[in-house]
């Protein structure tokens, strides 16, 4: 699987390490050494140290290459990521520094390489006496020998995860997942039954295409950087192996998940962080009345708003099997009303309340809509076919949620507003 592999190199003892290590990888057939010179260019001493960098690789079926660049003092990450971009490689690996000034193990560099990306980038951690010291051939096993994945069953997860197939020399892979928080006794045992089941069913999927590894399942419970460093001591792994983005911080299109962030800034196991190009499965529709429960945590933040199986239809925006938007349609026995559009905060801008909108005049527009209109949305609502009326031409139930306003509209910074099917608006002209 990472056949070709891009290693930035400043020359150190970390990096003959990290040269080595890369030669130690069973499907590796070329190996680019990048180094960023100086401003004059490179110098004899770095010329000699590259050519002795490049002898480590001692097999004589990978090709080695040197590539140089200049050092203009502005943005070495952005080096880094622009050989990668002509290269192509399949895997960047990267020691990690610790800051003088901080408690992370991954120095700016790195994170940025990480963060933007477009291939694996593997952190390589060397244990022993100082961070430098030990040897990658004298750490507890060959690196892809035993596995910790961490896996919280998004497509990103499940995707990175298939890769194991283009690995060799696996002989255990260590599947953990961490619950954060659970409310009720009842519902932490059904959910813990649904994890080791979901689980079960990746373990026989690996076994299906590998026999000869040993899978084992874990649940825990906690913060899941914590847990995953806590395992990774516990089983003694050789490698941390996890998807870029977890299963929220992809849906928010975050470019380096949370978790994988602390983990790769935190653990002192390898790190093995891989990237997968997905495209998010947006869809709109209609809730059942047993998933009102979606929509009733949206409107968490939309004053406690509850739901009600007899009277609401209810329309949602879904990234993936996520709920983000909402919009209701509700049945007085006096007329319909539309209230309840809400996206939940990290999700606007993406038009996704327009997709809720649409949805439900699509299954509710058959008849006339009142609402409420917030003032600085009038416009927004009046592109889906609603229009400005008097109070009085809302239904007398639906008057009675701003009665309170004592028909001062303006100062409840609310506009009544109605759509009426463009068949009736037909045959009233």
């Amino acid at each position: 699987m990472f056949e070709k592999v891009l290693i930035p190199t400043d020359l150190s003892e970390m990096s003959d390490k990290l040269a080595a290590s890369a030669g130690s990888i069973r499907t590796v057939k070329e190996i680019i050494l990048l180094h960023i010179a100086g401003s004059g260019g490179l110098t004899g001493r770095e010329h000699e140290e590259l050519q002795r960098q490049q002898a480590l690789i001692r097999d004589p079926g990978i090709t080695v290459r040197c590539i140089t660049g200049e050092d203009t003092g502005c943005d070495i990450p952005a080096a880094i990521l622009k050989t990668a971009e002509a290269e192509k490689p399949s895997l960047i690996i990267m020691g990690a520094r610790k800051g003088l000034l901080s408690k992370t193990l991954l120095g700016h560099g790195g994170t940025e390489v990480l963060t933007r990306s477009r291939t694996h980038v593997l952190i390589m951690r060397f244990p022993g006496q100082g961070l430098f010291a030990a040897h990658p051939h004298k750490t507890e096993g060959p690196l892809f020998s035993r596995i910790l994945f961490p896996l919280d069953f998004s497509r990103p997860a499940n995707e990175a995860l298939k890769s194991v197939n283009g690995i060799g020399g696996i002989s255990e892979i260590t599947l953990l997942h961490v619950i954060r928080k659970i409310a009720g006794e009842d519902r932490m045992d059904l959910v813990v039954r649904e994890v080791e089941k979901r689980l079960s069913d990746v373990r026989e999927t690996i076994k299906a295409g590998h026999p000869e590894i040993r899978v084992k399942m874990m649940v825990r419970f906690g913060d899941p950087t914590g847990q995953i460093a806590a395992v990774a001591d516990e089983e003694e792994v050789t490698l941390v192996m996890m998807s870029r983005y977890g299963k929220m911080d992809y849906i928010r299109r975050v470019p380096l998940g949370t978790t994988t962030s602390k983990v790769t800034a935190q653990i002192t196991k390898p790190v093995l962080v891989m990237f997968t190009r997905i495209q998010l499965a947006i869809h709109a529709r209609e809730l059942g009345t047993s998933e009102f429960y979606l929509a009733e945590k949206i409107w968490s933040d939309y004053h406690q708003t509850k739901s009600d199986p007899v009277c609401d239809r209810i329309f949602a925006v879904f990234i993936e099997d996520t709920p983000v938007s909402v919009a209701r349609c509700k049945r007085h026995d006096d007329g319909y009303e539309v209230d309840g559009i809400f996206t939940w905060e990290e999700f606007r801008g993406n038009g996704y309340a327009r997709n809720a909108l649409d949805v439900l005049i699509r299954e509710c527009g058959n008849t006339v809509l009142f609402m409420y209109a917030v003032l600085h949305l009038v416009d927004f609502y009046a592109s889906s076919g609603f229009e400005p009326v008097p109070e009085e031409d809302l239904p007398l139930t639906v008057r009675q949620r701003y009665s309170w306003a004592m028909g001062n509209m303006k100062g409840a910074e609310v506009c009544p507003m109605k759509r009426v099917p463009p068949t009736e608006n037909t045959a009233e002209g």
